[in-house]
């Protein structure tokens, strides 16, 4: 694959195993390869759950919740926060390696549509920006509403723009811009729908 499509992702992979081969990794050690990127890929795997339509009751709360903080220390450029009762943990080198492999292949054969492209995305204003948004649709997921796509489009939203940061790709973040105008659609026609609810019980 050409240097010039290759993102940070799969440099951080590459990094990892090489890790790998001297020995089995603590999930802190396994953060601290990514780097300030570790927030994305903790919430890359927070976010997984909920891509599909049926809202996860009493999961989404507290992940969202989460990625919110995540999301916030990323910001602040804080290390990834792991519990201190996990950051000790070894994991077996040979499962670790085979994930990153896995993942590796997936983002090569993916690059033609995930790259490095359209930078200013993640500078300057933009920056506030896409924490904000990114923060907001992560509140929108933490809501417990027994509705279908409830969680899937704030969900989506947030995948688009953690997909972004990790190969800082512009255009997932644009991705993101137009998911959050969805979801705003989506969550303004489901008060208003509520709203009306309420008023013909009401009456």
């Amino acid at each position: 694959m050409a240097k010039n499509n290759r993102g940070p992702l799969l440099d951080h992979l590459d990094e990892l195993e090489a890790k790998c081969l001297k020995g089995d990794p603590t999930l802190k050690e396994i953060f601290e390869v990514f780097g300030p990127d570790g927030h994305f890929v903790l919430i890359l795997f927070m976010i997984l759950p909920f891509l599909q339509p049926i809202p996860m009751l009493g999961l989404s709360t507290p992940f969202g919740l989460l990625i919110a903080f995540v999301a916030c220390l990323a910001y602040l450029r804080k290390p990834p926060w792991i519990p201190n009762a996990w950051a000790q943990k070894k994991v077996a080198a040979k499962t670790v390696s085979r994930i990153a492999e896995g993942s590796e292949r997936i983002f090569e054969k993916l690059a033609f549509l995930i790259h490095p492209r359209w930078n200013f995305l993640f500078k300057g204003i933009f920056r506030p920006i896409n924490t904000g948004l990114l923060i907001a649709n992560a509140i929108l997921l933490a809501l417990p509403i027994p509705v279908p796509f409830s969680n899937a489009i704030p969900a989506w939203m947030i995948l688009f723009q953690t997909l972004g940061s990790l190969e800082e790709d512009g255009l997932f973040i644009i991705l993101s811009y137009l998911q959050t105008v969805l979801c705003l659609v989506y969550f303004f026609l489901l008060a208003k729908g509520l709203g009306a609810g309420f008023e013909m019980i009401a009456f």
